[in-house]
């Protein structure tokens, strides 16, 4: 395929970050309308902050059918999933049109979810899409630097997400581990000295998740 320039592993790095988002901010979003629905209506609002989006939702009805549907939110979920798709269409040609197809698939499951009766569970489809898409990552794309950077892009937004949401520390760990795999093999330029800082700070008991955050945010030299 030739040398990957820095503007296509820009590409495939928020490729592999969107698509995590989509994954992770959705699955939170069916735990927390759980919350909203059986016990605290007002959930919405530390749903936000945690993921660290504005609280522009008024109402828990207004959430719940904003937050995955609305195209003018730049923080919903199929804004997520547009620019994934926007990063995807760029870069086809590396990563084959069966794979970018399963990001459409996706976007259309959201569609088909606001215009259906049954929203919730017409949206679980596009958590199996998005995990096809990483499937086809694995098995279709026979570059290895390229399956590398979607990944690196994924495991930091998985982080950044762990982090944010407080998820248990050896999740965080575990993650960090995984990430770092890809990072070495993505060979893209990043500043050692936040590796390095990471790592002792990964011995803690228990883990400083906004100190952690602030770092890995700074890994990257893009």
């Amino acid at each position: 395929m030739g040398i990957i320039t820095v503007d296509k592993s820009d590409h495939l790095f928020w490729l592999g970050r969107y698509t995590e988002r989509v994954y992770t901010t959705l699955k939170y979003y069916f735990q927390s309308a759980d919350k909203m629905i059986d016990a605290n209506p007002e959930y919405y609002g530390e749903f936000c902050r945690k993921i660290g989006i504005p609280n522009a939702y008024g109402t828990r009805e207004k959430f719940l059918r904003a937050y995955p549907f609305d195209e003018t939110d730049p923080n919903s979920i199929i804004s997520s999933l547009n620019r994934a798709y926007d990063n995807a269409i760029v870069m086809r040609d590396y990563i084959g049109t069966e794979t970018m197809a399963y990001i459409q698939l996706a976007i259309d499951d959201i569609h088909n979810a606001k215009n259906g009766s049954a929203a919730l569970a017409d949206l679980m489809l596009t958590l199996d899409h998005i995990l096809a898409f990483w499937g086809c990552v694995n098995d279709m794309i026979d570059d290895e630097q390229i399956r590398n950077i979607i990944k690196l892009g994924k495991g930091l937004e998985r982080l950044d997400l762990y982090l944010s949401l407080d998820l248990p520390d050896n999740d965080v760990r575990r993650e960090y581990r995984r990430m770092k795999q890809f990072l070495a093999k993505s060979k893209l330029r990043y500043d050692e000295s936040v590796i390095n800082t990471v790592d002792n700070m990964m011995t803690d008991d228990p883990l400083n998740h906004p100190n952690l955050k602030k770092l890995l945010r700074n890994l990257i030299n893009e």
